[in-house]
């Protein structure tokens, strides 16, 4: 049956064709994958602009994830050690609390694993529609990537 698939239809490789692919291009391939796996990787020594630009790219996706209601999503964003204080239900009780309309991150620096992002708030209230805020915001360099820090209160 071996013979039937292999090395005579002309849909399927022969034995030695695989035999090439296996010696050249596989291992190509591993090193490629590799190679794009640690530029993706995010730690505490990556320069400071690779830090900044994934912080500033998080903190904003997380607050289009709350400004859009999702906050499964938004709870994602997360650090694992703030996901172990505070419940998805919690986070979205916290979250859902005022109607937020935009977030705007204005700066972001970071240390080493720790960053701090400044972002302004618009947000209605009952009583006053509009209201712009500033907030300041901790993020963790953590696992490969920026996590947002749960304000202990």
């Amino acid at each position: 049956m071996q013979s039937q698939i292999f090395g005579t239809n002309p849909r399927f490789p022969t034995w030695s064709e695989l035999e090439i692919f296996r010696r050249s291009a596989l291992p190509a391939m591993i090193g490629v994958m590799l190679a794009l796996n640690a530029c993706a990787t995010l730690t505490g020594d990556s320069s400071n602009e690779r830090k900044v630009k994934a912080v500033e790219e998080r903190a904003s996706a997380r607050w289009k994830a709350i400004i859009d209601k999702n906050f499964e999503a938004a709870y994602g964003y997360l650090s694992p050690a703030s996901r172990a204080t505070v419940t998805q239900l919690g986070f979205k009780a916290a979250a859902s609390r005022l109607q937020y309309r935009n977030a705007k991150v204005k700066e972001v620096a970071c240390a080493e694993s720790l960053c701090s992002a400044k972002i302004e708030l618009t947000y209605d209230t009952k009583m006053m529609k509009g209201v712009h805020t500033p907030i300041e915001e901790s993020w963790i360099i953590d696992r490969g990537q920026a996590w947002y820090v749960w304000p202990m209160t």
